[in-house]
């Protein structure tokens, strides 16, 4: 029997890749790591499944040459320490995104030991089609039929093992987010791996005339051994009767007989154009369809009916009815940040005490010396004033959580859809629109899914003016400073503005730089569902961990940075004209105080010593490097009503906006703030200051909002747009436009009394 087998395999091109392959020299017997690739559909429930397999013992990374999301997770099982790569969520293998790309490579150049696709079990024969794409590949394949408990809802009752036994693909029921099944697909992957669980190597059977076809090109194929070592010749062969540019492409770089391969491969094509009237591509892709509905019509049974007044339809009837939709979606994001502002406003105070108090410890108990203010000013100042905006971030961030994972930012994707038509932009781009209200870095990672190069361009260099993360802690600071009890509602309509900015933007860029159709929207929208508390929170803490790891590495360092541009160089003579200013003020004082002095006329000195010491720190901060580049600055934003210690705050903004409230706080001499901690104290510090108003503040938050992205940002879209033109066009057209809107703003809100 396993002759015959062999034999099957033989004339079909197949080959098994190793179940075990040796890694770094080591024998398959000492191994005890199982390689796992873990895929499947967008919204097939994967990226739970992959969180409750691996916990918190996950990392992120990027895939090798390209800026795709790697995360890989580990789960010991029994003797075993299983490696979960989690894929990036695809519909097919069919190489038109980076997605497909990354998923198809990973599987053909690292070869993991089996593939765990992750299955809808409410919509089986669509998830199925990737499925057979991993079988054709080579590799082990199994099932995991996840949402297994809404398909019973739904009375979808699956035969499990009769469908693996058809496919040739050992299926296990689970869901994701209880866990259920977990231990089964554990059990599985360890058989597999053990070789107790036999395969057949079985793959579609895609008709005598395709097959024929296929058979015509397996020789060739395998005649250069090096070729058919990398790469299993069935697929290729199939892949080259679907016109696939990237498996033409390694033919042509790879076999030696190249040309004979494409011209058979060629001739084909237009021998099954013959035969069907349609193109191979259509014939091959229905062909797969055929065989999934065959099997699962074996398999799958309905207990009863879908019933028409579900859920999801009676609540989709409002939630995308094509004008109340629209309306709701910023109902909802409006309580979003009304709730953040609500909740994280009186948390972020007791940070700010706590960092005020630990700054006041540090000046009463250090000497006045240089490290005293490197601590106080510029650490305590620099990241304490981040941190203290943490809440804020963390509970955007569980809001955005809840709404994805329920259901409803599809929902949300597809009402947008034709508003973003009306813009020159795809429907798709809502993804990266809200994915950049967290952080424009994601969200420019994430443009990839658009296959239009003119609507990923135009996405890309429009999504970085959203209010990400980075931008909350500097328009809450300014809004609760000037704006008081409607600080939440002024932050929001300036959340509404960075969209209503972005959607012109696009516009003009799509009726002169990128002229063009938009290209057509599809997208699957899943049931509602309730999110559970791990995931949310899992979520929240990924993106929060983020802010928090941007605070303590790249804030710190330039915090420091920037502490040093301010401290030095010193003013000559400073500590002793400070000494004598001191002495000269005790003596004029002692001159007219009583004896002893009263509780008020030590006031009085207390005072008049302060406001000297405030007076020379000015003047060391102007004779300072940065002050003296902030200086020069200034007629630049004068316009807009930023003074020079503003401009500094902006030139820091460069490298991370978060980095603007920290700038600012040590401008300020705010470090040691004793009672209210750093942003309380630079908030009233604005409130206060008669040289700036509300119409200055409005002005510099829309300035912030949309001036040059951080360098991060500019650095992926280089990576994502492949030239450097793009992010130094993407700086140098924000930049005018946050200066000409400031400009505006300040001179018509001044006129105004505003």
């Amino acid at each position: 029997m396993p002759e015959i087998h062999e034999r099957r395999r033989q004339r079909h091109g197949w080959r098994r890749f190793p179940l075990f392959p040796a890694q770094n020299g080591d024998s398959n017997e000492t191994d005890n790591t199982i390689r796992v690739a873990l895929a499947g559909n967008p919204n097939s429930g994967k990226t739970s499944l992959f969180n409750y397999l691996t916990g918190q013992n996950q990392h992120v990374g990027n895939y090798s040459g390209v800026t795709v999301e790697k995360k890989i997770g580990y789960r010991h099982h029994g003797k075993y320490r299983i490696e979960f790569v989690d894929l990036p969520g695809t519909y097919s293998l069919t190489a038109y995104s980076p997605e497909e790309i990354v998923t198809r490579e990973y599987v053909l150049k690292d070869r993991p030991n089996l593939i765990v696709d992750v299955l809808d079990s409410t919509n089986l024969e669509r998830n199925l089609y990737l499925c057979l794409q991993f079988q054709e590949l080579g590799l082990p394949v199994v099932g995991a039929l996840n949402m297994s408990d809404e398909a019973e809802m739904n009375g979808i009752d699956i035969n499990e093992k009769h469908l693996g036994d058809i496919l040739d693909v050992p299926l296990v029921k689970t869901v994701g987010r209880s866990g259920r099944g977990i231990g089964a697909l554990l059990d599985l992957i360890v058989d597999i791996y053990e070789g107790n669980r036999g395969l057949l190597g079985r793959s579609i059977n895609y008709g005598r005339e395709i097959e024929g076809e296929i058979e015509k090109l397996l020789p060739i194929l395998n005649s250069d051994r090096e070729f058919a070592e990398k790469y299993p010749a069935r697929w290729i062969a199939i892949k080259l009767l679907e016109e696939d540019k990237h498996a033409t492409e390694k033919v042509e770089q790879g076999h030696q007989d190249a040309f004979i391969v494409l011209d058979r491969a060629a001739q084909s094509r237009k021998w099954l154009y013959k035969h069907y009237k349609d193109e191979s591509v259509q014939v091959v892709g229905e062909q797969r369809y055929a065989y999934i509905h065959g099997a699962v019509r074996e398999s799958v049974k309905r207990t009863h009916p879908v019933k028409a007044d579900s859920f999801t339809n009676k609540v989709d009837k409002i939630v995308l009815n094509r004008y109340f939709g629209f309306v709701l979606f910023f109902i909802v994001m409006f309580g979003i940040y009304q709730f953040t502002f609500m909740l994280g406003n009186p948390l972020g105070e007791w940070i700010g005490i706590g960092f005020g108090k630990l700054g006041e410890f540090l000046t009463s108990t250090m000497p006045d010396t240089a490290l005293r203010d490197l601590l106080v000013d510029g650490i305590i100042g620099g990241v304490g004033g981040v941190i203290e905006f943490l809440p804020l971030v963390v509970l955007l961030f569980l809001g955005l959580s809840f709404l994805e994972d329920s259901g409803y930012m599809a929902r949300a994707a597809f009402v947008m859809d034709k508003f973003f038509h009306l813009f020159g932009m795809h429907g798709r781009s809502f993804i990266p629109f809200m994915i950049a209200t967290g952080c424009a870095v994601p969200a420019v990672m994430s443009a990839r899914t658009l296959v239009n190069p003119r609507d990923r361009i135009i996405t890309v260099l429009v999504t970085p003016i959203m209010m990400c993360g980075a931008k909350v802690p500097v328009v809450a600071m300014l809004a609760s400073a000037f704006f008081e009890e409607k600080a939440g509602t002024v932050f929001w309509l300036v959340w509404l503005a960075g969209w209503l900015i972005s959607f012109t933007v696009a516009w003009v860029f799509r009726k002169t730089l990128f002229r063009g159709e938009v290209s057509p929207f599809v997208m699957e929208l899943p049931p509602y569902r309730m999110p559970t508390p791990r995931a949310i929170l899992m979520h929240m803490w990924d993106r929060s961990y983020m802010y928090v790891r941007k605070a303590g590495t790249i804030i710190l360092g330039l915090s420091i940075v920037i502490w040093f541009l301010l401290y030095y160089p010193k003013p000559p003579n400073y500590e002793a004209d400070l000494d004598n200013s001191r002495q000269q003020a005790f003596n004029e004082w002692k001159l007219t105080a009583s004896v002893p002095p009263t509780e008020a006329e030590l006031t009085q000195l207390d005072e008049r010593v302060a406001l000297l010491e405030n007076e020379a720190a000015r003047d060391a901060i102007e004779h300072s490097f940065l002050g003296r580049i902030g200086i020069a600055m200034e007629p630049v934003f004068k316009p807009a009503g930023f003074d020079w210690r503003i401009s500094i705050g902006l030139l820091g903004g460069l490298t991370a906006k978060e980095v603007i409230i920290s700038t600012l706080g040590i401008v300020h001499g705010l470090g040691d703030s004793e009672e209210e901690g750093v942003s309380a104290t630079l908030q009233r510090e604005f409130a206060s200051n008669p040289e700036y108003s509300a119409s200055m503040a409005l002005a510099m938050m829309f300035f912030v909002l949309i001036y040059v992205p951080c360098l991060a940002t500019l650095a992926v879209v280089k990576k994502e747009l492949g030239s450097w033109k793009w992010p130094i066009f993407l700086a140098s057209y924000t930049f005018a436009f946050a200066w000409g809107i400031a400009v505006l703003i300040y001179q018509v809100g001044s006129r105004a009394g505003l």
